[in-house]
This record gives structure tokens, sequence and C-alpha cells, in this order.
């Protein structure tokens, strides 16, 4: 794939997977970050003091450093501790986006120094400490900004501290190397600094160290899962919630984009040794015993095109030693709460990217497509999924994809896990959903990937549809997104999700599961996934 389709391809992904929006590094940016200590925003943390500022009714502390900028010899190093300094430093500002390549300027970044945190925490006063909820965006392994994502509802309703993080994507984040620490794992390595910074300046902010709610979307749902397998990050979180992307979760082909390959998210290292090669050759670094320096002497900006080799994690190292869907067979993960939930129709996102990308669903095209994600077992889908059960063709091609990429994999994830832990599944069907990305006029509306995420964070800059403008939530949608707000944070409190002052039922082989749905509001049900057999399930 040449340079030029694969920033096609990474700009679809970060499209298809999150938003995107660049800010500029302030002098702000050289700061951890703290809660206000008796009604102020200064804050004394591990490292020093920061100031924050209020914004309503949360304070913020933005673009806060949590580990060394990797840049220079630290390129492709563990993330290493930040260095304590002197006086008070402003975190009024988030930090950039860690770099990654988009044909959306907007969505693009060169900026390497970028391991930063966002804090928002209630400006009220806390009668005791709050619980910690750290937030892993989305867009792959490769896209996105943590702070694209504003936390306010969960924080004010919910009585909680957000944290959202930046770490390192693609290129910067996946490269492995025989000999190299970590290899194939600086992204989950970033997150898990993040992670031991949380819990040394958790109290800093009101917040309680020992009760940290990893959560993440897409992308960050999936590494939440692999946290979970992660022997590095045991004692790091003490609840987990993985939303539409989990262990077992694979990109078929023409997922990302029309053309784009099947695209796992965990790979053995010895396939990343290779891509690695590959990608250094193709960088003009051909020598092998000076290949770590001649990448290293590289700008971002040619790094960047290589991208489309480092969409994986790897496994056989110390943050992941086996493949995180094994580690969940084997029952080799971390005893905590996990919620875990999808969306009813998430590949109808995907079906909108062809849209966008010029490649529409036809009726015509179809049977192809069918086949080029499910190879010898399409005449099978085509049996299970017929035609005439869908409005459109784009929701013919998208069912079958929303089981085999997200449906299936969420169950048999959850099914491991509810051998060993409290599991609580939703999930998220509300067909009047804004959607996450501009569609076409006369697509059809569902709840397609991402969908939920304007349920629980505010996203003001996003612009829904083609002309630019924000599509409100109704007022049947916000009484579902304050049931999803109180059902995150109620788990995040106590380990058991809640909302219209019910309890959740626990998931147990396949039931139940909470239907977050405008006509039913946090009510449940029952729901079973009968077509999982035609699926490979991890």
């Amino acid at each position: 794939m040449d340079a030029r389709r694969g920033r096609a391809v990474l700009g679809a992904l970060a499209l298809l997977l999150t938003q995107g929006c660049g800010a500029a590094r302030t002098e702000g940016d050289q700061a951890v970050a703290g809660v206000p200590a008796r009604g102020g925003t200064e804050v004394r943390l591990d490292s020093g003091w920061i100031r924050g500022i209020e914004d309503g009714n949360v304070v913020r502390f933005r673009g806060v450093r949590y580990a060394q900028p990797p840049v220079g010899e630290l390129r492709w190093q563990p993330p290493r501790p930040v260095a304590p300094w002197q006086g008070v430093v402003p975190a009024a500002s988030s930090g950039p986006a860690c770099p990654q390549a988009s044909d959306n300027p907007k969505e693009s970044s060169e900026a390497e120094d970028c391991l930063t945190l966002d804090v928002t925490v209630p400006k009220k006063a806390a009668r005791m400490p709050r619980p910690v909820m750290v937030w892993l965006h989305g867009g792959g392994f490769n896209a996105g900004r943590g702070s694209d994502y504003d936390p306010r509802r969960l924080v004010a309703q919910g009585d909680v501290v957000v944290v959202t993080v930046e770490f390192r994507l693609g290129v910067l984040g996946y490269l492995a190397m025989p000999g190299m620490p970590g290899g194939g794992t600086f992204g989950l390595q970033d997150q898990q600094a993040a992670l031991r910074w949380v819990r040394r300046n958790a109290a800093a902010f009101g917040g309680d160290a020992g009760n940290v709610t990893l959560f993440g979307e897409s992308g960050g749902g999936i590494a939440t899962c692999g946290h979970l397998t992660s022997p590095a990050g045991r004692g790091l979180f003490h609840k987990a919630i993985i939303q539409s992307g989990t262990c077992g979760t694979v990109l078929l082909p023409n997922a990302a984009a029309p053309g784009t390959p099947r695209i796992p998210y965990w790979r053995p290292l010895k396939e990343t040794y290779a891509a690695t090669r590959t990608a250094a050759r193709r960088a003009g670094c051909r020598d092998a015993a000076r290949t770590l320096e001649c990448l290293r002497a590289k700008p971002v900006r040619e790094l960047l095109d290589l991208t489309e080799y480092f969409t994986s994690a790897s496994y056989g190292g110390r943050t992941l030693p086996v493949a995180p869907g094994e580690a969940l067979r084997d029952g080799d993960f971390a005893r905590v709460p996990v919620l875990s939930g999808h969306t009813s129709e998430e590949a109808l996102m995907m079906a909108g990217v062809m849209g966008l990308l010029g490649r529409p669903i036809t009726d015509d095209d179809l049977p192809g497509l069918l086949r080029q994600g499910f190879g010898d077992r399409a005449d099978e889908v085509t049996r299970r999924y017929p035609r005439d059960r869908y409005g459109t063709a784009s929701e013919a091609w998208a069912a079958p994809y929303t089981d085999a990429i997200f449906s299936c994999p969420h169950a048999a994830a959850q099914d491991a896990l509810a051998k060993r832990a409290k599991v609580y599944a939703y999930v998220f069907g509300d067909d009047t959903a804004p959607p996450f990305i501009p569609t076409l006029p006369g697509f059809p509306a569902g709840a397609g990937h991402a969908s939920e995420l304007a349920y629980l964070f505010d996203v003001k800059e996003k612009p829904i549809n083609l002309d630019g403008r924000l599509v409100p939530l109704t007022a049947t949608q916000r009484s579902v997104a304050r049931d999803m707000v109180a059902a995150w944070t109620t788990f995040a409190r106590t380990g058991t999700p809640a909302s219209g002052g019910k309890a959740w039922p626990r998931w147990q082989g396949g039931e139940p599961v909470a239907r977050l749905i405008t006509e039913r509001p946090g009510s449940t049900a029952t729901a079973h996934a009968p077509r999982c057999d035609l699926f490979d399930r991890p």
C-alpha cells in the first residue's frame, strides 16, 4: 500500500472510530494535574503545584504531563515519570493529540510531546473521596484525542472525577524490534503510566485511589479489555467498562473503508518485527545494525507514512504475555467488576463511511462485499441475514458485520469474564440517536458505532450532519442520557450499575442485557445472539 493510500485508509479509520480537532499547546502543558484545595484551583501533586480553571459547575486541569516527552532517545522507550518542578504551573489548555495521519488537517498531528491528561472534578465540595474514572478514547490504535470528550455530565451528575488521557498511537505506539524493551505496546504502557499517575495523585483531586474505573470505547474499549489481562495492569484499576470493542474484536475486510483488509488489534511480536523491517526499508533505513538509530532520526511527518503497518498491539512480551482473548478463555485476568456492551447497529456507521468516501453500498454490491468479508461463509450469512429483512442494502450489509465484529465477540468475552467476575451488559439501541459522523441525505438512521457517546459526553465541536450543524438531544434522549450517566457512575462507585433507581441484573450466559432505548429508558430485556455460531468467537 503506497503512502497516499495509507493516509487515506488511516483517515477513514479516524473518521470511523473517533473525532479529532487539533489544539495548540501552551506553557500550561508542563503540568500534571490536581483538584481544588479548599475551593481553590491550585493543588500540589507528587511532582509540584499546578493551577486549574473554574468552568461553571466543574473545575478543569488540562494539559497535565503524566510522563516525560517521548522524544529523542526516549522515542520507542517505555514512559518515564515527569521530573519535579518549582513554582505553580498553569494547567488551563489541553495538550495536543498524539501524532497521527489524516487527510483532514484538523485530525492530523505531529506533536510527539503529547503524554498529557485532563482532569475534570465537581466544583462543589466532597464529603468523602470520589470515584475516579479514567477514559481511553477511540480511534483504533492509530487515531484520536482524549480531550475531545468533555466529561462534564459524568462529573456533575455522577459526582465523580474523570481523567481523559493522550497516549502514543500507530508507528510511535506499536513499533517493535528484537531486544527493544516494551516493543509493540508503548501506547498501552502510556495508559498504564497514566493509571499509576492517578494512583499517586488521586487524593489531590479529592479522588479515591482505591476506587478507579478504567473505561473506553472502540479502540479504547479494546485496550481496556487488554489491560484486564495484563500482569502490569493488576491493581491499577478496580472496575472496567468496555464499550463497542473488546478482546476479540477484529475488523473484517471493508470495515474501515472500501478496500481495507482484515485488521486484528492483537498480533504476536514476531509479526510486528516483520512489519518493522518492512516499514524501515520503506523509510530508507536498510542497515539492520542501525535501524533504530535511523528511525529515531526521522521527523514525525515521515514516520506517519508508516502507521499502516502498526494498527495492532503486540503480545508475547511483559505487558501482554499472551493474546488477550486467549487470556480471557484461560481465566488469566483481573477479577474486577466489568460493564460491557455495544450499540445495536454498530456497522451502520461503517456503511456511512463508505458512502462518504464515494462508495455507497448498493444491492448490486452486496453479494461481493459479503464474500469479501466472510469468504466461504458468505452464502450462509446471506441465508441467515436475508435481504428482505432490511430496508436498505447498507442495513443488510451492516447487520452481519455488527454481529461478527461487535455483538458476538462481546458476548464471548462477557461469558469468559462472568466465570470469575461480576459482569453487567448493555445494548444501546436508540435508533433516533444523532449519528457520530455526518451522513449522506437519505442514509438510514440507527444506533451505529459511537452513537452512545453523545449520551455520556458533551461533543460540542463535533458536526453531526453535512452542513455542520449540531443535532441536540431531544427531551426523551436526554432522559436516556441521564440513565446512562447514572448507570456508568453508579457502577464506578459501587461495582453495580443502576438507573431509574433500580440495580441492573448480572450477565449470566447470554442474559440479561440492559436495553438503552428511547421507548424504555433504563429498562432491561433478554437478548440472544442466535447467529454467533456463524462467526469465529474468541
